[in-house]
């Protein structure tokens, strides 16, 4: 797939495909980042696709297994039997940010740091997550953006919902984060679209970079009463049970763990304020082209042309001149 992007869009950049199982999709930003950085392009797509064939064929529950009794995912939940897996596609688009605001791109969020890394031997076995892993590759993420603890304010979690996983992902965040008194949410997507598996990643990244964006700590679905197992007395964490306003440190970070071990953590920060353009009172060339002799002078005289031009002419003429091809009938106007 990334070499069909890359021959269908017209990208010269590195075009590669990933796989490290559940951590496909976050393991892919953090390698598009890097090729950011290190100059190897100017925009880069990352994303993951998760796809089951044959399709609608369920999975078989077994006590203590990673599937779901009821088919339903409970992130960090007492009633949490497993994971359902699911399907998904997402993508996001990463520039560098001088670049991005230099050329006037809306800006979400911004990336102050990623890490990849494996479990090695050091866990019970090939499929079991490791505590010491998972917070080696937190804390260089951290490391990385050059923040500590005390700055995130929300944990977007791998949360699988399995009696295992959890209480092992918050024990990884404990040796990581420290001692409370809570001062960050712990939430994870998975409540809400089940475990997609390859995408998994990518839509617990998209859900951080949206609620950074909006101040908001959405609710972690299904995940009352939560399990006493995961041992958040007297941790930095609360679950997010009920949506509420982001209150607390703006940084959050984003897990995501593949079985086999490879370990992915970003770091993400709200978007810079950017200055209030001011008006510009000079005339502004409005450029029409089209295919037909009529069709730029219809364009020129119509009520949807003059409310534009009037509101956002600077904005209007730019995208004109830019955002439009060249076709063989022009009309200028100021």
């Amino acid at each position: 797939m990334p070499a069909q992007a890359a021959y269908r869009l017209g990208l010269t950049g590195p075009a590669t495909a990933v796989n490290t199982a559940c951590s496909t999709s976050l393991v892919a930003v953090h390698l598009a980042v890097q090729a950011l950085l290190a100059g190897e392009c100017d925009t880069a797509l990352a994303g993951g696709v998760s796809l089951i064939v044959p399709q609608g064929r369920g999975h078989l529950h077994t006590p203590d297994g990673i599937y779901s009794r009821d088919g339903r995912v409970r992130p960090f939940s007492a009633d949490g039997t497993g994971i359902v897996y699911t399907q998904g596609v997402g993508t996001v688009v990463l520039r560098r940010l001088r670049d991005a605001l230099d050329d006037g791109d809306p800006v979400l969020a911004v990336v102050h740091g990623s890490a990849v890394g494996n479990d090695g031997a050091d866990k019970t076995g090939f499929t079991a997550p490791s505590v010491q892993g998972q917070a080696r590759v937190v804390a260089e993420a951290l490391a990385i953006a050059g923040t500590g603890p005390r700055e995130v304010g929300y944990v977007e979690a791998h949360g699988t919902g399995t009696h295992l996983g959890d209480p092992i992902e918050v024990a990884a965040l404990r040796r990581v984060f420290g001692d409370g008194p809570a001062w960050c949410g712990l939430g994870s997507v998975k409540g809400n679209i089940g475990h997609a598996n390859t995408a998994a990643g990518i839509a617990s990244f998209i859900k951080t970079v949206l609620a950074v964006r909006a101040g908001v700590l959405p609710a972690s679905l299904h995940a009352a009463p939560v399990n006493e197992l995961l041992g958040l007395d007297g941790s930095p964490f609360d679950v997010v049970t009920r949506t509420r306003a982001w209150d607390g440190p703006r940084l959050a970070g984003v897990s995501s763990f593949g079985i086999g071990g490879t370990n992915a953590h970003v770091v993400v920060g709200p978007a810079p304020e950017r200055p209030r353009a001011e008006p510009d009172p000079r005339p502004h060339p409005i450029v029409l082209s089209a295919a037909s002799p009529r069709s730029p002078r219809r364009r020129a005289t119509s009520p949807t042309a003059s409310t534009a031009t009037r509101r956002t002419p600077p904005t209007w003429a730019h995208s004109l001149q830019r955002g439009r091809p060249g076709l063989p009938y022009r009309l200028a106007a100021a």
